[in-house]
């Protein structure tokens, strides 16, 4: 970066204050040379938080609509604060929408995997089902294509998986690593080459245009006051268990993996969301750990240092309890105890130590169902 601004970026964020019911707005300096932020108070015009290391926060996490979580708050980068930062990073950093079509979750984590490994983030994902109205909008630029009520007839009443991507110049990158919209016409080794079989089954739908993207991203992840009627999240509540996969292994692109593995071993993920858990609420959610675990206090930091990915589980076998199956393949809580006694778990394979070791599941069998509704009905509204 050029003049002053070679040793900081400058953004504009907004807190919302629960307690004064008002949206606060801010400076947010990022400091590149030792990854530290401060922020500074525009309206009283002082700063609010000196510089300071936040773990989980690096450059890559900042663009125009992310949400950060900085020190017990959840901030929304709304804003470039300076003509140096918006011309380094707007040139680079893109948002795209991709739509993972019905294939078995096994396929949805490779294709997941493959985003990570071309450069592209999941910073919002969720799983719904689709009705006629929305493959009408999201799909507004192909209504007139012939294979449109193909498309309809496909989707409608399905489920299917959105997601915002982020990365270098993304858009063309997705464009790139899908292929061409006939699978039997994709370039080897691209999405719709791998596992696509035609047109209208070709795996991933993406936006045309930035444009389109963020009206897609709008769409389908609404606000809350939406979120009860417009693809709503798909949890049914029934011989459920809960798995979390924590913010550390998504960063290291392991949520792919993960998802290969439970379908693989007997399981189907029947809801799915992206999370960013606060403080308060991790600390409520591992209550019943305080005081019995030493890793307590590690482990509420780790499920508040960013995004994570909630899943409701059932195992594919009705005659078995899904929680007790499903903690057999999570595996002992210690990484290296599970690579010692039962390599073939979750926790072995994806893990790195006891409170970064990349999944939670519910413990007890009647966890299973209070857990998902914690995540699912409680912290979704």
């Amino acid at each position: 970066m050029d003049g002053a601004y070679t040793d900081k970026y400058s953004f504009v964020g907004e807190w919302y204050d629960n307690q004064a019911s008002l949206v606060r707005r801010f400076n947010v300096f990022y400091y590149p040379t030792d990854d530290t932020i401060e922020i500074y108070d525009l309206k009283n015009r002082k700063t609010f938080v000196r510089r300071v290391k936040v773990d989980g926060i690096a450059l890559e996490n900042f663009y125009i609509g992310c949400t950060l979580y900085i020190l017990g708050r959840l901030i929304k980068i709304v804003d470039f604060a300076c003509e140096a930062t918006k011309r380094k990073l707007h040139k680079d950093m893109q948002v795209t929408f991709a739509m993972i079509k019905p294939v078995p979750t096994n396929v949805v984590g490779k294709i997941i995997t493959h985003f990570y490994e071309h450069g592209l983030r999941v910073t919002k994902m969720k799983k719904a089902i689709l009705t006629a109205d929305d493959i009408n909008i999201i799909y507004a630029t192909q209504v007139t294509d012939p294979t449109f009520p193909f498309l309809l007839d496909f989707l409608t009443g399905q489920l299917v998986y959105g997601l915002e991507l982020v990365g270098k110049d993304a858009l063309t990158v997705c464009f790139n690593i899908l292929g061409d919209k006939d699978p039997t016409k994709a370039a080897p080794g691209t999405i719709r080459a791998l596992y696509g079989t035609d047109p209208v089954r070709n795996c991933v739908h993406i936006s045309p245009s930035k444009d389109a993207a963020v009206q897609d991203i709008e769409y389908f992840f609404p606000p809350p006051p939406l979120r009860s009627v417009r693809l709503r999240l798909t949890a049914t509540l029934s011989n459920c268990t809960l798995c979390i996969v924590k913010p550390h292994a998504i960063r290291e692109g392991k949520l792919g993996t993960a998802l290969e593995v439970i379908d693989e071993g007997g399981f189907d993920v029947t809801a799915l969301n992206m999370f960013i858990v606060e403080n308060i609420n991790a600390a409520e959610f591992y209550e019943v750990y305080k005081g019995i675990v030493p890793e307590y206090k590690g482990m509420v930091e780790e499920l508040s240092s960013g995004p994570c990915v909630a899943m409701e589980i059932v195992a594919k076998d009705k005659t078995v309890n899904s929680a007790v199956e499903f903690r057999k393949l999570v595996g002992p809580s210690d990484p290296d105890i599970a690579r010692l006694l039962r390599p073939h778990t979750l926790r072995a394979k994806l893990g790195k130590t006891k409170v970064q070791n990349a999944i939670h599941c519910s413990d007890l069998p009647e966890d299973g169902l209070l857990e998902v509704e914690y995540f699912f009905k409680i912290l979704d509204l």
